[in-house]
């Protein structure tokens, strides 16, 4: 009974992690660094490759322009992404195309051309972590894998530490035992499936063998 009772009192608490924190957001993955205003000096890409889920949307920016600079976008294949004036990508069918985003400065003689690969795929199906139990030492870090169906996905999982004060989790699935203890990982796809990692946390050895002498 006690355990019956355990178990739905999981399920009520990870449903409502789910509600509050995750969101259907369908823009997934970055690939490569995504730049900001502060770490660069010269008119630059925020991203040079990005994918999309289909349907999704991402804001395609140049940073570090002059006054007398002015970007223009265009894609290789509209039906695939297009793109707005403002640099606002669109996703919208499964492939590949390249955004070419060209700098007209009227002080140079040439223009500065950029280019952004976007790959657009479908949305992920279903969800399942590669660990269903972890335990760890505090201090310790474990990296949880997620594997989407169907592997073409451009969707990736959301992970939420149910504790984040008994382990963290970072956005690529990075776990950081903070103190002993037990929680639960969730990893979250946009159509509501998820699956769950139980972490154990354990004082470290070295404390623990003070703790005996």
């Amino acid at each position: 009974m006690k355990n019956l009772i355990k178990k739905v009192a999981l399920s009520v608490v990870v449903m409502l992690c789910l509600i509050l924190s995750l969101s259907n957001d369908r823009i997934k993955l970055y690939a490569g660094e995504v730049l900001t205003k502060e770490n660069v000096v010269e008119p630059k890409l925020n991203v040079t490759e990005v994918s999309l889920v289909t349907e999704s949307q991402f804001n395609l920016k140049v940073y570090n322009l002059t006054e007398n600079q002015k970007a223009y976008f265009k894609s290789s294949d509209d039906s695939i992404v297009s793109v707005s004036k403002s640099g606002k990508l669109s996703a919208l069918k499964v492939g590949e195309a390249t955004v070419t985003v060209t700098l007209k400065d009227k002080t140079a003689k040439e223009d500065t051309v950029f280019k952004c690969n976007v790959y657009v795929g479908p949305p992920a199906i279903s969800i399942r972590l590669t660990l269903s139990e972890v335990t760890l030492e505090v201090g310790k870090r474990k990296t949880l894998q997620a594997i989407l169906k169907p592997n073409t996905t451009a969707e990736t999982g959301i992970f939420t530490s149910l504790d984040p004060d008994i382990a963290a989790v970072s956005a690529s699935g990075k776990v950081l035992a903070k103190k002993t203890g037990k929680t639960h990982i969730i990893s979250k796809i946009a159509n509501g499936k998820y699956d769950i990692c139980t972490i154990n946390v354990v004082e470290a050895t070295d404390k623990a063998a003070e703790k005996n002498e």
